[in-house]
């Protein structure tokens, strides 16, 4: 209902119909709850929807769906539950009921320890990344939604000065100096940081907020000044002569400091910034050309990298810059200067007779690929319109002796001329002939992207899908049906035949989530799915239960399924993956902790009982008894060496304990036993080095 609405109409008109079906009846306060916005508070995309449905309500139903909001389970969608309901807070004129508010801060407040201690431990590049963002977003939320209560601005005080990481330090400073500029003593506070604080981050964001906001106060530029210079930093160093050179260019100090940066700063990032901000800021100064122009020919590879981007931005007109840069592409020694001054060239001298042929001639002869595949793309992008362009690319994508090469230009040919009938063939005859897969699956790519919805397409795409003699070509080609020609009624009937039929268990995986992923609505494919869920191959299992969660979080069979499937599935990731879904999803059921509990003790493989162990700290570290809990496994956790991975759970047990939990009087005594003669020395060592850490 929703998203029809949201096609045909703008989020206030969306606001009105739907504030005009509660009130004649035809839509219930429980419905919009459940229908509106459980149905899509996972949706982003309809976010500003959903608040402004929000403003139209009165105090008692605006509780009611914030409430709701704030009770759902966000941890999957990174909790943009609670994200949502801040902003629907924001947006009622008559605000929400005083215990509903406090609900909804204290659970925002509660993410600021999302993921911390040592969960970062356990977590990949990207959960880091995602633990970072939620924690800062929550800071933003809290500084927006409740910026007139007394307590938010002291709040975010402590934590900018707090141990936490710089970075979520950094962000409280920042929403402390742009939602309180008035309060008389936030300058000193971004003083003392910038010239004190521990943290780059930190000393960063709190230099460009006093450039933002205090530009005119007469500490603020010596300050920049000196920071640009000594700070042991090359960030803050980068973001304060950034700062002095956009908000103090009308200065000749200015310059003359970033000239000396530019040659003597002792790191090569703050000497391209220096670079940067002089050609950007400084164009017509006299003597910026010839330095950028002797940067080019005299610098390192970056340097002269750097020169060249700025030249061609900032001087197109100048007839010596193009003759340089002409040069520099032909004969630079850095692969990097040549294709930047290529680029250059194309962006702003494209009429110019020689380019064209220039482009051509580094295609074919320079020797380095990276040169030859930027020549090849602006040949196909800039003149398509010249005849001999198309016998070029062709000659390329037949006969180059670099495979990547060959894919470039079949991806030129598809994207410049899609209509022209000579092009299907050319990629038809290259996918059946060609020697390397990579180019081949290129071709399919291309071939099945073209704008005709053409059966002879669809039909020799099946025919790929079904025996073509390399596996990524098959792969290729079942994804290319299942997105381009999902509209026509045999491609799901044939979909699931190739799944039937298919032995390889990556590429059933493949068929498992394309089909579940485009026909989700289907009343087959749940069913289907499940069946999938009881596969014999691990793989297919592991895809069939990501898609099942991904697909159907609110269905209470998804969850039995999971918990079927993390109790007694033979395989150990699997076991973690659906544990982990559980643990994630489920946070907000009571029988969600005990049962975890039982997994970290129960569960035959040791990293299964550890993540358990660590999925327990994520959601229920506060809840009574789990220092007890914690001790146990620390002490009686079965672990030898034999699980599917050396995860320990014992050591991530304690890990928990000295992290967590270091005031309990449980501590020390189960230090001094562990240190003195446990059997495990992953455990001994740690139990000594606390103890020795600590004055006890």
């Amino acid at each position: 209902m929703l998203k029809k609405l949201v096609s045909e109409n703008n989020p206030q008109v969306v606001a009105e119909l739907i504030d005009t079906q509660l009130k004649t009846g035809q839509l219930t306060l429980a419905e919009l709850k459940t229908k509106v916005f459980g149905k899509h508070w996972r949706e982003e995309l309809l976010h500003e929807v959903l608040q402004e449905i929000a403003a139209k309500l009165d105090k008692a139903a605006a509780s009611e769906i914030v409430e709701y909001l704030t009770d759902q389970n966000g941890q999957e969608q990174k909790f943009s539950n609670l994200f949502l309901a801040a902003q629907c807070l924001l947006k009622v004129k008559d605000g929400v009921n005083k215990q509903t508010e406090e609900k909804l801060l204290k659970a925002c407040q509660k993410l600021l320890q999302y993921g911390t201690g040592f969960l970062i431990l356990y977590q990949n590049a990207q959960e880091l990344q995602e633990t970072y963002q939620i924690r800062s977003r929550s800071i933003a939320a809290i500084a927006q939604t409740w910026k007139s209560d007394p307590q938010t601005l002291p709040w975010l005080k402590i934590l900018a000065h707090s141990s936490d990481s710089g970075e979520v330090r950094a962000t409280a400073v920042e929403v402390i100096a742009r939602g309180w500029p008035e309060a008389p003593e936030i300058y000193l506070m971004l003083k003392n940081l910038v010239k004190s604080d521990q943290s780059w981050a930190v000393r960063s964001t709190a230099i460009r907020e006093m450039a933002a906001g205090w530009p005119d106060t007469s500490d603020t530029l010596p300050l920049l000044m000196a920071r640009a210079q000594s700070d042991p930093s090359p960030a803050v160093r980068t973001a304060s002569l950034q700062q002095l050179a956009e908000k103090w260019h009308d200065r000749t100090d200015t310059l003359l400091l970033l000239r000396t940066i530019a040659d003597a700063d002792e790191n090569l990032g703050v000497r391209v910034a220096a670079w940067q901000a002089i050609a950007r800021g400084w164009p017509t100064v006299l003597g910026t050309l010839s330095l950028l122009q002797n940067l080019a020919q005299t610098g390192s590879s970056t340097l002269r990298t750097v020169a060249v981007r700025e030249l061609g931005a900032g001087w197109p007109a100048e007839t010596e810059v193009y003759l340089l840069l002409k040069t520099l592409a032909e004969s630079d020694s850095s692969k990097e200067v040549r294709t930047a001054a290529l680029e250059e060239l194309v962006s702003h001298w494209r009429d110019e007779p020689d380019i064209y042929p220039l482009l051509k001639t580094l295609a074919e002869s320079d020797p380095t690929s990276t040169v030859r595949r930027t020549a090849v793309r602006s040949v196909a992008s800039g003149w398509p319109e010249k005849p001999e362009t198309l016998t070029f690319l062709k000659k390329i994508a037949l006969g180059d002796r670099d495979a990547e090469m060959r894919e470039i230009a079949l991806q030129q040919i598809a994207l410049g001329w899609p209509d022209r009938p000579k092009t299907l063939s050319l990629l038809q005859q290259v996918a059946g002939s060609e020697d390397y897969w990579t180019v081949r699956q290129v071709a399919v790519e291309c071939a099945a992207a073209l704008p005709s919805d053409n059966l002879e397409v669809f039909t020799w795409l099946k025919n790929l899908a079904e025996s073509d003699r390399d596996l990524n070509v098959r792969e290729t080609a079942v994804q290319q049906i299942a997105r381009a020609w999902s509209h026509r009624e045999e491609t799901l009937p044939f979909l699931k035949s190739r799944a039937d039929s298919e032995s390889d268990s990556h590429l059933l995986s493949v068929l498992v989530r394309e089909i579940v992923r485009g026909w989700p609505d289907d009343a087959e494919t749940l069913p289907w799915l499940k069946i999938q869920v009881d596969s014999r191959d691990a793989v297919v299992r592991q895809t069939a239960v990501q898609e099942l969660a991904r697909n159907w979080p609110d269905a209470a069979e998804t969850w039995m399924l999971l918990q079927a499937l993390a109790e007694g599935d033979e395989s150990p990731a699997l076991r973690q993956m659906a544990l982990q879904k559980l643990a994630r999803g489920r946070t907000n059921e009571p029988e969600t902790f005990e049962w975890l509990k039982s997994r970290a003790g129960q569960d035959e493989d040791s990293q299964v009982r550890a993540i358990a162990l660590v999925e327990l700290m994520r959601g229920w570290r506060e809840e009574p008894g789990m220092f007890e809990f914690l001790r146990d496994r620390a002490v009686s956790d079965p672990y030898g060496q034999k699980g599917s991975f050396p995860y320990n759970p014992r050591f991530t047990a304690l890990e928990a304990i000295i992290e967590h939990y270091p005031e309990n009087p449980g501590v020390v005594p189960l230090l001094r036993s562990l240190a003195s003669d446990d059997e495990d020395e992953q455990v001994r060592a740690l139990a000594d080095r606390r103890l020795r850490s600590e004055e006890w």
